[in-house]
């Protein structure tokens, strides 16, 4: 889940900002939190291809208003969720022409913020992969992800359904946002889910047959970390017996 904090006081940011880590711990969702000081900076970064699912938007800033923002980024064809941060409830009729999910009214509160993200995650209950595609964004459920190839300057991650995704980052980068222990970096050029391995040779071979290159030089230390991981796993990754080829 990606949030944006548009808010003029970096005070309120931080706040928001210590109130969601918190509202997220313990929960499946992936997330990343962005800040701007400014509407003009927010909408020049959307302008830029930027995306959120989720964006807070002071109502009172310097220059322009949150619900003249909010407008704009309406317009630009921005159709995820915003909440306006404010003191009092003076726009909440302009807030219907922007479709805004809600206020939160200052002073902040845990028990207000989580409230209104119970709303914004809802569905949310498994961790997702976000892709953007040209103007839309994609939601791929971690355990649909079999593997992730480097392939030059791009990245292709490949769904256990035959579906695969060109994502133009780096496969470290991809690597960390995952962040889940089921991702295994097997090589420089391949990030494997453990729970599809069905065969650990000197390479893996997946529950659909697809084949993914194991780093030999840590070849040992790498079948022992999927060892270790089915393990600590059971019965999720062991629906099928892998097989070990003798050393």
């Amino acid at each position: 889940m990606r949030i944006a904090i548009c808010d003029d006081s970096l005070l309120d940011r931080e706040l928001i900002v210590a109130l969601l880590h918190k509202y997220f711990i313990g929960k499946p969702i992936s997330n990343e939190i962005l800040q701007y000081e400014s509407g003009e900076e927010l909408l020049r970064d959307f302008g830029e291809e930027e995306w959120f699912d989720l964006i807070f938007l002071d109502i009172y800033m310097n220059e322009l208003l949150g619900i003249d923002v909010a407008h704009r980024l309406r317009t630009l064809g921005y159709r995820g969720n915003i909440v306006f941060l404010t003191a009092t409830s003076d726009f909440a009729v302009d807030s219907y022409d922007v479709e805004a999910m809600g206020y939160l009214l200052k002073p902040h509160s845990y028990e207000k913020l989580a409230r209104v993200m119970d709303r914004a995650t809802r569905g949310m209950t498994a961790s997702t992969y976000q892709i953007r595609q040209h103007s839309r964004i994609v939601r791929v459920p971690y355990h649909e992800i079999l593997y992730v190839e480097s392939s030059n300057t791009k990245c292709i991650l490949h769904c256990c359904d035959g579906q695969s995704y060109v994502i133009y980052k780096r496969l470290g980068d991809i690597e960390n946002e995952l962040n889940d222990d089921r991702f295994l970096r097997c090589h420089q050029s391949y990030l494997v889910n453990m729970d599809y391995i069905r065969k650990i040779d000197n390479q893996f071979t997946l529950e659909t047959g697809d084949t993914v290159l194991i780093r030999q030089r840590n070849l040992k230390a790498i079948r022992q970390a999927v060892l270790d991981y089915m393990d600590r796993n059971q019965p999720r990754a062991a629906k099928i017996p892998v097989e070990v080829k003798a050393e």
